[in-house]
């Protein structure tokens, strides 16, 4: 029960993919688990979209937890890491109430869904700064729209010294200096030209993907 938590917290895999998780799905090489199926109402199915068959990168805390269990792990028919006392999938249903909801009491936590694990698990990873792309991707969503829409109210505001970081990138130098060594209003008056700025060193992109047009420009 306890690495089942785990596995929610360091993975984000919704609760029909832990539950249908094979040890063939873990990559021992490589620390990758890689999500294929899902448990629905005690059958096995294939996830929620074609963005949810993903490989998620496992931390070394939880791969060692995993090795820990696989050494006590006993063989059963579906090569499951999760089953019941008889070797067969667990009930989502049962889980919850029987063991996750009693595991929240008794940690004097308050009540939430199982769910939240996963939203928890995309939290953490925003905290450290990881790409929103690696998350989308990481947590199996069909668009980052999706990501976007459920955690892109937790990205920092970095909106602070933006203009200063863009004239450095550009320009090589920050507005401050330019303005420093920009003419004095005795040279304009005397006629002498300004320095001209210029970018140096500046490679331009293009974009991926379609942008729809702009009317009336």
């Amino acid at each position: 029960w306890d690495l089942l938590v785990l596995m929610a917290l360091c993975t984000g895999m919704r609760r029909g993919e832990l539950l249908a998780l094979r040890w063939a799905d873990i990559n021992w090489n490589d620390s990758t688990i890689h999500v294929r199926r899902s448990l629905h109402k005690g059958n096995f199915t294939t996830p929620k979209s074609k963005r949810s068959v993903r490989s998620i990168v496992m931390s070394p805390t939880l791969k060692a937890a995993l090795r820990e269990r696989w050494v006590t792990w006993r063989e059963n028919r579906h090569d499951l890491v999760f089953t019941n006392s008889v070797g067969e999938p667990l009930d989502p249903d049962n889980l919850v109430r029987r063991e996750f909801l009693p595991a929240l009491s008794r940690a004097g936590l308050r009540r939430i869904r199982f769910h939240d694990l996963r939203h928890t698990y995309a939290a953490l990873l925003i905290s450290q700064g990881e790409n929103i792309k690696f998350i989308q991707h990481q947590l199996g969503h069909a668009s980052i729209q999706t990501t976007m829409d459920c955690y892109g109210h937790l990205l920092p505001k970095v909106s602070q010294g933006t203009g200063d970081r863009l004239d450095e990138t550009v320009f090589g130098e920050s507005v401050s200096k330019m303005l420093a060594k920009s003419p004095s209003d005795d040279s304009r008056i005397k006629g002498e030209a300004p320095e001209p700025v210029t970018v140096q060193g500046l490679d331009m992109v293009a974009g991926a993907g379609f942008e729809p047009a702009t009317f009336g420009l």
